[in-house]
């Protein structure tokens, strides 16, 4: 099944709006030695924030486009591992059995959320077969447009909603509902089967 939620023309779409993006990235990273040596009490910054820039395109290349039977669970444990380790966030793989399309995306934006929840760092684990990705850190944050998207429709969403309506579609398309659960250093994303 194709990501149930975009069409083909969308999902075409971000496939060339994200490697537009990716292509100055690359340039840049070609060039960073010089950078570096032009602006060397800036050197470390600049080349973090390539670093970080680059995974998140690659994340969202994975979590948004591609076929019926991608992304691997593989492709998502080295993605998710790749962007965690750009935040100070340790990333567990739990019952890692060999999973594919639609679920990967799900655990994939389950993931994001996560690692976005963790300002300072922390780490977070996830259990493929029990879907389940949780998050624990000295802080740790969800936001209410997030929470309430991704758990029923939401009238009027806003770009706040995003993800969190992304979440929702790709759960519905599983037969599944994301159960939140947070506290100020935890955060726990539970699938459950969905009684409709």
């Amino acid at each position: 099944m194709p990501n149930p939620c975009l069409t083909n023309e969308a999902q075409l779409l971000y496939a060339k709006a994200l490697h537009d993006l990716a292509a100055p990235l690359g340039a840049l990273t070609l060039c960073i030695d010089d950078i570096k040596q032009a602006l060397p009490e800036s050197a470390e910054l600049i080349e973090t924030s390539i670093e970080t820039l680059s995974q998140r395109i690659r994340y969202w290349r994975l979590m948004v486009t591609g076929g019926e039977q991608s992304p691997t669970y593989s492709e998502a444990i080295e993605i998710i591992k790749a962007t965690a380790k750009t935040k100070m966030v340790e990333a567990t793989f739990i019952n890692s059995q060999n999973y594919q399309g639609v679920y990967i995306r799900l655990l994939l934006v389950l993931s994001l959320v996560s690692l976005e929840s963790l300002p300072r760092g922390g780490e977070i684990t996830i259990d493929a077969d029990k879907g389940i990705v949780s998050a624990s850190g000295q802080k740790c944050y969800i936001s209410q447009e997030f929470q309430s998207a991704a758990q029923q429709e939401v009238d009027n969403p806003s770009s706040r909603h995003a993800l969190g309506v992304f979440t929702y579609n790709l759960a519905k398309a599983c037969g599944v509902l994301v159960a939140i659960e947070w506290e100020p250093t935890k955060l726990v994303l539970t699938l459950k089967k969905s009684e409709i």
